[in-house]
């Protein structure tokens, strides 16, 4: 029996329903998107704008801060403002800030823009996924959730291979102005397709609360942006990451007693919800190694250029992008729990596969592992966060999405944190115990020698000769200690993923299983039969 509550979603009122996903998937592709295609141009940048390598870092800070300072706010003013307001708004600021930033003429200004941009950017993505949880009921959720894990899995890969083309043949401003005419299309059909949302907001804004998510993300942020160039024994670390921590332990008292919270922690005392929050925020960690590490190897060992790089990694986003929809369509059959158990069993393997990297290691088996680790991804990233939000009632929509991308927001900068000083630290041991083996007597010495004895027949005098061999052996020392490195890395990523397969078994309810197949959920069953093995698999 079909449930009467469907009633209460957009779909029954809207005549162009695709229509509205594809002008939300717009936007959210824009704001994703530009989280990664500013990466490869950095170096340009740097040069162009004059700016030391610590002073260019902001390009990419200052937008990641932003995001993580005004995403908790994002469900008031969603519920204040409405939907559809809201993401106008956003779109029309994020297109300003991209076309400032491509015309940006030193440092300051394109941070400057660069903030401008993330204000639009914060609130795209949790305002377009609660305006999809408004449009779609549960039982339609999982296909329409897989065509936008497509925007949130393919942008950042195709990120890179953007960029690498842009700044190799053309001009690194045109990674701004390409969200120029894209923007300008979403805003003209959004004022005058998008569906205007009902909304009720309770109350006035949590000042309070509102002070210490500010203060207590932007700290946290910024403590964690900072480890990798100040480790984590800098005090401007530890003084950030201290205030961070205290504030958002004000901000939860806070919204635990205050009668109009600006995020309703009620979201968290539902099971489902909680504990996609759980396993997403595991598998966004993990996602790192893949996304941030692998370009580093191919361009840093293996010698390809930012274009060559980006070309290697787009048939991985092509088989997320078809796995994406696949996947949203056996969800709505036979729920998150059958394809988490399947897809984090495939990341993984490809995971642990990465654990084995070497100097010459087969670009084939490389592609490969991605591509597989890709599917893995696509198969379970959004079935697990679609199943985690179907249980949340609709009167809480735009506060669940606020809290998905705030904790994904959060859990992504500590991943990069900690993973890349775990990388730096396992990297300088293991070029440190490299170098310690350059003795006398060890195949590493009689290794330098005959380097020594090759530069010498090619004519140089044997001081000459023996600066170079050393400085060629200390170069591969020091690649091969950045590739243990990176190996001990993706371990610890294969260790939290596996860590994510366990939990996914307890990922499910019947409240779930009744809402996704559309049917009213029973108030207090009196008695449940045991399930028999296979039930318990497949829903």
């Amino acid at each position: 029996m079909q449930s009467s509550g469907n009633a209460t979603y957009e779909i029954h009122r809207i005549q162009a329903p695709y229509l509205q996903l594809t002008i939300i998937l717009l936007g959210v592709f824009m704001a994703i998107l530009d989280t990664s295609i500013v990466n490869v141009a950095i170096p340009t940048m740097e040069t162009a704008l004059d700016a030391s390598t610590d002073q260019i870092q902001w390009v990419l800070t200052a937008y990641m801060l932003t995001l993580g300072v005004l995403i908790p706010v994002s469900g008031w003013l969603t519920d204040k403002f409405g939907a559809r307001n809201l993401f106008l708004f956003s779109l029309v600021v994020f297109t300003i800030g991209s076309a400032l930033c491509g015309m940006a003429w030193n440092l300051s200004s394109i941070i400057t823009f660069r903030i401008i941009q993330g204000i639009g950017g914060a609130f795209m993505q949790p305002v377009a996924m609660a305006m999809i949880y408004r449009i779609f009921p549960p039982e339609r959720r999982g296909v329409i959730m897989g065509v936008f894990g497509i925007a949130m899995m393919v942008a950042p890969a195709s990120g890179p291979v953007l960029s690498g083309y842009f700044v190799q043949y053309a001009s690194w401003r045109l990674i701004f102005y390409l969200n120029v005419p894209i923007g300008i299309v979403a805003v003209l059909l959004g004022l005058f397709s998008l569906h205007s949302f009902s909304h009720e907001v309770k109350g006035k804004l949590d000042f309070w609360g509102l002070v210490f998510s500010t203060v207590g993300f932007f700290s946290l942020l910024y403590g964690f942006n900072s480890v990798s160039s100040d480790g984590w024994h800098s005090a401007t670390v530890i003084v950030f990451l201290v205030v961070g921590v205290i504030s958002l332990i004000a901000f939860v008292l806070v919204e635990i007693f205050v009668s109009n919270p600006m995020l309703d922690l009620r979201v968290l005392k539902n099971y489902m919800f909680s504990m996609s929050l759980i396993i997403s925020s595991i598998i966004s960690i993990a996602l790192f190694a893949g996304i941030f590490l692998l370009p580093l190897y191919l361009q840093n060992i293996m010698g390809y250029t930012a274009m060559r790089t980006g070309l290697f990694m787009t048939p991985a986003a092509l088989a997320t992008a078809v796995m994406m929809p696949i996947s949203g369509k056996l969800f709505d059959k036979i729920g998150a729990r059958p394809l988490g158990i399947l897809g984090l069993i495939i990341i993984t393997g490809a995971t642990f596969g990465f654990t084995t990297l070497g100097l010459q290691s087969s670009s084939a088996n490389i592609q490969w592992l991605y591509i597989i680790r890709s599917i893995g991804m696509g198969l379970t990233m959004m079935p697990v966060m679609t199943a985690g939000m179907n249980t949340v009632p609709l009167h809480l929509v735009s506060q669940g999405t606020a809290m998905t991308n705030t904790v994904r927001q959060v859990s992504s900068s500590l991943g990069t944190a900690v993973l890349t000083s775990y990388m730096t630290t396992q990297a300088t041991k293991a070029t440190s115990q490299l170098s310690w083996k350059v003795t006398g007597t060890s195949p590493s010495s009689y290794g330098l020698t005959e380097l020594q004895q090759m530069f010498q027949m090619k004519g140089m005098d044997v001081t000459h000769a023996v600066g170079a061999a050393k400085s060629l052996m200390y170069g591969l020392i020091n690649k091969q200690g950045f590739v243990m490195g990176m190996n001990d890395t993706f371990f610890v990523a294969a260790i939290l993923t596996a860590i994510a397969w366990v939990l996914i078994f307890a990922y499910a309810s019947d409240k779930e299983r009744q809402i996704r197949r559309g049917r009213q959920p029973k108030p207090s069953p009196q008695k449940q039969s045991i399930a028999s093995p296979k039930e318990f698999i497949l829903e």
